[in-house]
């Protein structure tokens, strides 16, 4: 990153937290349940797009009905340019599985785990296509300090706040070594012609990252009646895979605004809207910057959340509002987050 800008985005929630770095692949959603046990399922969606232009040149007689020269030698012939337009599209689809349990009233545990469907398109055909099982995520989270325990049923409390840190690990239990077909070498030989597929290997397009991974955090809270305000940032360090592979370390910062209203005495509603900031430098293959990586975004995200006596239905979305990212790369154009939660 040439220019490094250090942000700290007021990530407005208390009863829903939302943490979520994309490019990590790690995404927590703290929720008004509190103290309570949970696990569910979860589907993200990102998609990035660019237009290219390809010139080509190609000769024509302008003369159709017969070729006719001129006095200096020089016929109907006329090369005319013609400018081709495709968009190239790289779309990122991860069905998650989690779950969170509280070991006490301070420390809790975050584990998660991903299938991914991920591929390239060229105008409306696909190019690459990789799918597969994602790494596993252990995240242990510690409240340093907390006024209350906190719950749906505890909007009488005027005023609180809590303080959490955290660190985690991923481990490389994802797929990382498949390869895309970008075309044939045509070999040819007596009354045969052979054709070699010409394989690539894309880090970016795997499931999985092939190296562990490390993570910290830092949440901040506080809430007034049904308001309240979260800051969160989180620094994921990277390694290097077997490939001579890694992905730059990431950093994140995030939050968001609510309003949490009763609908009926089962059914609460909450929605919320926030930023979320991300940044990188580029990644390394074999110590060498890799060119097409590294950037940074932000991000306007809103949503909503439902919570029907122990179930939670969230939906959130995220449209950027501004990026600078190195080098030629396809542009941020929204992602999408839906999550069904049970408490327990």
């Amino acid at each position: 990153m040439h220019k490094k800008i250090i942000v700290l985005l007021p990530c407005l929630f208390f009863y829903i937290s939302i943490f979520g770095c994309d490019l990590c692949s790690i995404y927590i959603s703290l929720d008004p349940n509190g103290s309570k046990n949970s696990f569910g399922v979860r589907y993200r969606y990102r998609i990035f797009e660019k237009d290219y232009y390809k010139e080509s040149f190609h000769l024509i007689n302008t003369n159709q009905k017969r070729k006719v020269l001129d006095k200096h030698g020089g016929s109907n012939n006329q090369t005319i340019k013609t400018t081709e337009k495709f968009t190239f599209t790289e779309t990122y689809n991860s069905y998650d599985v989690f779950a969170n349990l509280y070991l006490n009233s301070r420390l809790q545990l975050n584990l998660s785990t991903y299938f991914s469907d991920n591929y390239i398109l060229k105008d409306d055909s696909i190019s690459a296509n990789i799918a597969g099982v994602g790494d596993f995520s252990v995240i242990v989270k510690y409240k340093l300090f907390n006024t209350k325990k906190c719950s749906v049923d505890s909007l009488k409390n005027k005023f609180i706040h809590r303080f959490t840190i955290g660190g985690g690990i991923d481990l490389p239990t994802g797929h990382y070594n498949k390869s895309t077909v970008t075309g044939f070498e045509t070999d040819f030989k007596p009354n045969v012609i052979l054709g070699t597929p010409i394989e690539e290997l894309d880090p970016h397009l795997q499931s999985g990252t092939g190296t562990f991974s490390y993570l910290f955090l830092m949440e901040y809270m506080t809430k007034f009646n049904k308001f309240g305000i979260n800051t969160n940032i989180s620094y994921k360090l990277s390694t290097t895979n077997k490939n001579e592979f890694r992905f730059a370390n990431r950093f994140n910062a995030n939050g968001t605004l609510f309003f949490l209203t009763t609908l009926s005495t089962k059914i609460k509603l909450m929605p919320f809207i926030g930023s979320s900031y991300e940044t990188s430098r580029r990644d390394a293959q074999n110590n060498n910057d890799v060119l097409g990586s590294g950037g940074e975004v932000l991000f306007f995200n809103g949503g909503i959340n439902f919570f029907i006596n122990k179930l939670s239905v969230e939906f959130s979305y995220y449209a950027p509002i501004y990026e600078d990212l190195l080098d030629d790369q396809a542009f941020n154009k929204n992602r999408m987050i839906t999550q069904l939660a049970y408490y327990f």
